[in-house]
């Protein structure tokens, strides 16, 4: 499952994009009616479709849903939808209220009543119960990190999960697990092998017709909640931006997530209803492996630092550059920035980059690069050769890292590989693999950089949170302190000092921000989120689903 993010979505030839557009246009028809027969076309950043949609199962057509962006519940639906836009404002799902209690060591969860699977069966708390204990027992399937003590079903709408340490802080994680149903998945042995090809869910779409050109989910008419007033939705797998952007222009789809290069003239120009939205929610750069040199030295990461032009790597793709030390999102999070950074911002000093370097005993050779010990320094870049947004970013840092003596080499993979060489460590750096978004600044660090998260090179991270291996001993004791703290005042004073670690140390080296992406036409329908009116992210997913209408 590629992790976390919407900007992940990139590259194949114009005629691959022909080849898959032009067969499905023959069976687009019922995509431009109206009412029930609508179906909206969605392109979807996927290597290739297999029948599979277990939610918890890497590269399957369940992840071309965008489930993995944060908003899952087209067919498997979470507790709560995190609302990483209208930060503060998440939607309650399948629990519609909860509260911590006994120090935030008890989370109760009310559930919805009434709601039913697919097949008829009635959703009760037994089923979470089970969700939850499988997560647990088979810790493949916990790609969200959900961590817990005890899990009971209090009744049949009432859950109540308990924890060793107060827990509040791992929230997000604990309620966006998708909810599968007790009665099927208690029989299908093996979890971490069922390939579920006919899925049971709660949620607003059922699955209706699968080839591995496109499969389409059509409206649950018998929904929990008010169903869809659209027919259902097509979802068509392209291996790259491009070739979604070429669908979206050329009408073959009508919403997207992906990133577009230069969107006014390739898009937004071409009809007054094309629309493309991307809310920063995140910050993104150079992940390095703290265990691999030369990255390992912390002189060289400052002097990336120093010496990078942040303005000129987020032009390459349209991406406001990062500004503030702290790494965080601005201005989204700047009130949970300590007062002494908020004004301490990057500045590019190529002179005071390659100083650091010096300083550190290093050498440049003949060839423009410096060298120590006998070895250049030299690292690579790993990332998927489709993702042309994340080539872009990384072809202007091979020369901005000329210019200060450093030579960076890029190392491409396949989207179904990357995930695996970030996990256990083979790799020298990324990019386009933080972790998030995140609803508050602790989480950010906590994902990033938790120390309590560390795993030896070649030993998976199974929830990718701290991919860099930070392992500092002070910044483990922090977050260890953090959710036991009893005060605001006392938790602004933690998140302070590992602000300053963050900055001293660099454990990765932010250069812009990231948005989730949304590319849409209103031709049909309307509804959707905006800046005018940003309810929830853009890209495609349940929440907006529920609120488009077809345009009469």
């Amino acid at each position: 499952m590629n992790r976390r993010r919407s900007i992940r979505h990139a590259a194949i030839g114009a005629a691959l994009a022909a080849s898959l557009v032009v067969p499905l246009a023959a069976c687009s028809s019922n995509g431009s009616g109206s009412g029930d027969g609508l179906i909206l076309n969605v392109a979807s950043q996927s290597d290739s479709l297999t029948q599979s949609f277990n939610p918890y199962l890497p590269n399957t057509a369940q992840g071309a849903t965008y489930t993995n962006q944060g908003a899952g519940g087209f067919i498997y639906e979470p507790l709560v939808q995190i609302n990483n836009v209208d930060i503060g404002h998440d939607i309650p799902w399948l629990a519609k209220s909860w509260e911590w209690t006994d120090e935030n060591k008890t989370l109760t969860l009310h559930l919805q009543s009434g709601v039913k699977w697919t097949d008829g069966q009635k959703f009760s708390a037994d089923d979470v119960v089970f969700t939850y204990e499988l997560l647990k027992k088979y810790p493949a399937l916990n790609v969200g990190g959900v961590n817990f003590d005890t899990i009971t079903a209090k009744d049949p709408d009432t859950v109540v999960m308990t924890f060793a340490a107060p827990s509040e802080t791992q929230f997000t994680s604990l309620v966006s697990a998708a909810i599968v149903s007790k009665h099927i998945w208690s029989k299908v042995g093996d979890p971490t092998k069922y390939v579920d090809k006919n899925p049971v869910g709660t949620g607003p779409f059922v699955l209706d017709t699968f080839s591995p050109q496109s499969f389409v989910l059509k409206t649950n008419k018998n929904y929990w909640q008010t169903p869809a007033k659209i027919g259902g939705i097509r979802f068509i797998p392209y291996k790259d931006n491009q070739g979604q952007t070429n669908a979206l222009v050329q009408g073959q789809a009508d919403w997207s997530g992906t990133y577009i290069a230069d969107a006014e003239k390739t898009y937004l120009s071409k009809s007054k209803d094309n629309h493309y939205w991307a809310p920063v929610v995140g910050s993104d750069g150079l992940i390095p492996n703290l265990e691999k040199w030369p990255l390992s030295d912390i002189a060289v990461r400052r002097a990336i630092s120093l010496g990078v032009d942040r303005a000129q790597v987020g032009a390459a793709t349209d991406s406001p550059p990062a500004t503030n030390q702290t790494g965080l999102p601005m201005p989204a999070f700047l009130s949970e920035v300590a007062p002494k950074y908020k004004d301490l911002n990057f500045k590019q000093d190529k002179p005071a980059a390659e100083k650091q370097l010096t300083d550190a005993g290093y050498t440049k050779g003949s060839d423009g690069y410096y060298e120590k010990g006998g070895k250049k320094v030299e690292f690579s870049v790993s990332f998927p050769a489709s993702y042309t947004d994340i080539a872009a970013r990384a072809q202007v840092l091979v020369s901005q890292l000329k210019d200060i003596g450093i030579k960076l080499d890029i190392d491409t993979t396949s989207v179904n590989d990357i995930n695996k060489i970030t996990a256990d460590g083979t790799f020298q750096s990324t990019i386009g693999y933080p972790v998030g978004p995140a609803p508050r600044a602790f989480n950010i660090y906590d994902s990033m950089m938790n120390p309590n998260k560390y795993y030896p090179l070649g030993q998976a991270t199974p929830t990718f949170e701290n991919i860099e291996r930070f392992n500092d001993p002070v910044a483990k004791q922090l977050f260890t302190q953090y959710p036991l703290a009893t005060s605001d005042a006392e938790r602004a004073k933690i998140l302070e000092q590992l602000q300053g670690i963050w900055i001293d140390q660099l454990p990765m080296i932010v250069m812009f921000y990231w948005g989730n992406y949304g590319d849409w036409s209103s031709a049909k329908v309307t509804g959707w989120p905006s800046e005018q009116n940003p309810y929830f992210a853009p890209y495609p997913n349940p929440v907006v689903a529920l609120k488009l209408k077809p345009v009469s």
